[in-house]
This record gives structure tokens, sequence and C-alpha cells, in this order.
């Protein structure tokens, strides 16, 4: 599998709905499976941490963090895997292996990253404690320095008593908080489309919402153009439990989005699972 496709797990109904209208949502953040893992990166601050006061250093930036988050950020996300057949995902995204992964062409994102006020990046998922605490600390660092940096330029003045935590939460905190899970999940290989690091992705106006038996969930949607210079789509797997017919699929794929769609690759997963 090559290194540039990100696969995207899925029933037969969201893979439908991402080929016949030629997009794929980023979803609310906090309307995930687990939203707790976008608060994993205050367990891993504080057991980086040492002296007295950390509980309380942590505590007061996590309850800063949650209010810029749902306030001013409003982080939608759409999540891949480098890997596209895995059998916890078949499990987990994909209704149980009847479902689909789709392949898509990571430089493809990175094509179209600016569009519409529909600004997002693309991050991979950070797993391994070391490696988070290692970036912890350089965004500490970075932020002490700039907060120095602050109080110089006032001389003093009172008018800085914000500017640490407007420091803290514009800049990768955000950032980390969306991508640090806990290394448990590594098999995963996640990938991540990540929109929302500026005030502009709060505006009501840039959300649509789908509805579900007990919620409203908002989202953004990045289109799927498949004249870019970039194929979008470079392989699609069939799950094991799928019952899609390849030749079907493949017509399926040239009626809804082009003839070029003669060149995704299509496979079957490997695994012999059943449910």
């Amino acid at each position: 599998m090559e290194n540039n496709i990100i696969y995207h797990y899925c029933g037969m109904d969201s893979f439908f709905g991402i080929i016949t209208n030629k997009n794929i949502r980023l979803s609310n953040a906090y309307k995930t499976n687990d939203s707790t893992e976008l608060e994993w990166i205050f367990s891993i601050m504080e057991d980086s941490m040492t002296g007295v006061s950390k509980t309380e250093i942590v505590s007061s930036l996590q309850k800063s963090y949650r209010n810029w988050l749902e306030n001013y950020f409003r982080p939608h996300i759409a999540c891949f895997s480098k890997d596209g057949d895995l059998m916890s995902q078949w499990r987990a995204y994909a209704n149980d292996g009847k479902g689909i992964s789709i392949g898509f062409n990571r430089e493809y994102f990175e094509s179209i990253k600016m569009l519409d006020n529909k600004e997002f990046e693309i991050f991979d998922v950070v797993y391994k404690p070391k490696e988070q605490e290692k970036l912890l600390k350089n965004l500490f660092l970075t932020t002490m320095k700039k907060k120095l940096e602050f109080l110089e330029e006032l001389n003093g003045s009172k008018g800085d008593a914000n500017c640490f935590e407007e420091i803290m939460f514009t800049g990768d905190l955000l950032k980390y908080g969306m991508i640090f899970k806990n290394e448990t999940f590594f098999e995963e290989k996640e990938v991540r489309l990540i929109h929302g690091f500026d005030e502009i992705a709060a505006e009501p106006d840039i959300f649509e919402y789908r509805v579900t038996q007990d919620d409203l969930i908002s989202f953004v949607e990045i289109p799927i153009d498949v004249e870019n210079s970039y194929p979008p789509i470079k392989e699609i797997i069939l799950g094991p439990n799928c019952k899609v017919n390849p030749k079907c699929l493949r017509n399926f794929l040239e009626q809804k989005l082009s003839p070029k769609s003669i060149r995704i690759e299509i496979n079957k997963s490997r695994s012999s699972y059943r449910s």
C-alpha cells in the first residue's frame, strides 16, 4: 500500500453518499465516538510536569482549552488510516466488514487545503508518549518566550492579563489536542483532516447539519474534484463481508465520478473474517 494513500472506512450508505455527492464530511469533533480523546493531551501534560501546583495549572489550561474549542474554533474532523485492510477498522467503522475502505490520495487533500473559507490541515495522529511530551515541552518553552516578549513590549503594564492564554490557544496546543491519542490505538495508524484553527472556522454560516435520532451534528464538506491534477481516489477495498460485485462497483464509479474512475484500483479485503 502506497504511503500517500489514506483510507476512510465506512458503511455502504456513507460510501454511496460520498461518491454520489462528490464530497467527504468533516464532523464536529465533540460528536465522535470518544470525545475524551480530545483531552488526552492533559493526561500527558500532567505526567510530564513536575511541581506541587501542576494539577492546578493543568486544570486551568483544560478549562480554557474547552472554552476556546467550543466558542472560538469548533474543530471538525474526518478520520483516515494509513492501512486500508485492518480488522479493527472493519468492525468499528465499516458495518462489521460489510462496508468499504476508500483509498484517498493524500496529495489531493494537500492541493486543495485552502478552499471557500473551509481551511483545513492534514496531520498524522501522534501516539507515542515520549513524542507527545517532547512536543509539549517545546510548546511551553516557545510560549514562555513569547510571553516574556509581550511583557517587554508592554513595559510591565497590566494589559497582558490574557496574553498567555491567547498565545497557548491560538497555536499548537489546539492542534496537539486534536492529534494526541492513547498509544493503545497505535494499530489504527490514523490520519486526520482537521478544520478549525482560526476563529473564522467557528462562524455559524460555515456549518451545515445532519440529524440523528437524538441530536443535530454540524459538519463541513470537502469536495472530491475528479478534474484535479491529483486524482482524489486511488483505491477501493471491499470489506470481508461486503457483497458488492466489483464490476457493478466499477460501473457505479464511472457513472457518478467520471470515465477516469477506471484508474481506481478495486480490491477485496485479505481477511477471511465473517460476522
